[in-house]
């Protein structure tokens, strides 16, 4: 079933502003409200959802669900809490956007996440100066391309240390890889952890590094 998101001290008016203080505007589209609702650690706000004939209810229930606080933290203390249903964990296809970016099926966490990346996405065909033509990633994406280039370029200069680097602390890797699922799919950091998308270090690596159309250099 779909996550919910509660919103302590906020109101229908609020949401827009607080999503944006909290990273959370990416998941405004086609969701419910219900305001004055309670939620986790005995607080009142505004309690968001995706009602859908597959996740009917988005009421607060601290019996069946498991609430997450949000990463992110305002100068008041939590910005937002995630749940989700203990018998019923959010799936791929009911997190998937109703319009999708092209990209490879990607296992993550025992499901398989369609994961666009630079060289998938929208392109659209444009003349160059001499005459010919060439496809240019569309304006909504070109963050995508820009990231890409950037990382391409560290990875192929200092690949020894970032390898390193990711085996201590992985944040980078997986907050691109989380980006890029975010084209595709409601997802929160909170619920791509809960569901186990990223597990396996030698496997994220490999993927991180596909999306950049690089791979490690195989021995012997």
């Amino acid at each position: 079933m779909h996550f919910l998101l509660h919103l302590p001290n906020c109101t229908p008016q609020d949401l827009e502003s607080r999503c944006r203080v909290a990273g959370l505007s990416h998941l405004l589209g086609g969701h419910d409200l219900l305001p004055v609702h309670p939620g986790p650690r005995e607080t009142t706000g505004l309690m968001v959802g995706w009602l859908s004939p597959q996740a009917p209810l988005m009421h607060y229930d601290a019996t069946a669900q498991d609430w997450i606080p949000g990463i992110v933290k305002g100068d008041n203390g939590l910005l937002y809490s995630v749940g989700v249903w203990r018998d019923k964990p959010p799936q791929e296809g009911e997190l998937r956007r109703h319009y999708t970016q092209a990209g490879p099926l990607t296992e993550l966490g025992g499901q398989r996440w369609k994961l666009p990346t630079p060289d998938t996405v929208d392109s659209r065909a444009m003349y160059a100066d001499d005459g010919s033509m060439r496809w240019e990633v569309v304006r909504q994406f070109s963050w995508m391309v820009d990231e890409a280039a950037t990382l391409r370029q560290t990875y192929l200069e200092e690949f020894g240390m970032r390898q390193i680097v990711f085996s201590v602390d992985p944040s980078a890797q997986i907050n691109w890889l989380l980006k890029l699922l975010q084209v595709n799919y409601r997802i929160t950091p909170e619920i791509a952890v809960a569901l186990d998308l990223w597990v396996g270090k030698e496997k994220l690596l490999d993927i991180f590094l596909t999306t950049l159309g690089l791979q490690r250099k195989q021995n012997g």
